[in-house]
């Protein structure tokens, strides 16, 4: 498993990226096919999960890395964690839910986040994404506008991991 490593949020590193919040029923590795297919990326999920650390629980979300049409980087990133390791489970119960955890709480309305390099393909991409069946909603936005500086900080160490 890949741990996130936290930057110092005081060495005032650019982070320059645009965001794509995406809402969809369809599963993490059907909306990656899909984009590949009619978008042309490339998107191929990570071996290892990205894992957050939070009161003993680790909580772990699929990450696809691939590149837009014109061969700049692109990340998706699960808004909603794929499982959890719990410190000790007592009691299990089959009729209990699997836990999950936002890891953006502030925008937990997305189910997933593309991070984007060109502005511009991601104002482009959004409309072609509101366009589609398969797609409930799509928004473009900026993350540090909409992201607490954690969050932001987070999407970051995710991206250039």
């Amino acid at each position: 498993m890949a741990k996130v490593q936290h930057i110092d949020a005081l060495k005032r590193i650019k982070m320059n990226f645009s965001t794509v919040g995406i809402r969809t029923p369809l599963k993490d590795y059907e909306l990656a096919y899909w984009m590949n297919v009619h978008y042309g990326m490339r998107l191929v999920c990570r071996p290892e999960v990205v894992d957050e650390w939070d009161e003993g629980t680790v909580w772990e979300y699929n990450v696809f890395d691939g590149t837009d049409p014109n061969g700049e980087p692109i990340c998706m990133i699960m808004n909603l964690s794929a499982g959890a390791q719990l410190p000790q489970e007592n009691n299990w119960s089959l009729f209990q839910s699997v836990p999950e955890k936002h890891l953006l709480p502030t925008v937990k309305h997305w189910d997933y986040l593309l991070i984007v390099e060109n502005s511009d393909f991601a104002f482009d991409l959004e409309t072609a994404l509101k366009r589609n069946g398969k797609i409930t909603t799509a928004q473009y936005f900026e993350a540090h506008t909409q992201l607490t500086q954690r969050e932001t900080h987070l999407l970051y160490e995710i991206r250039n991991a």
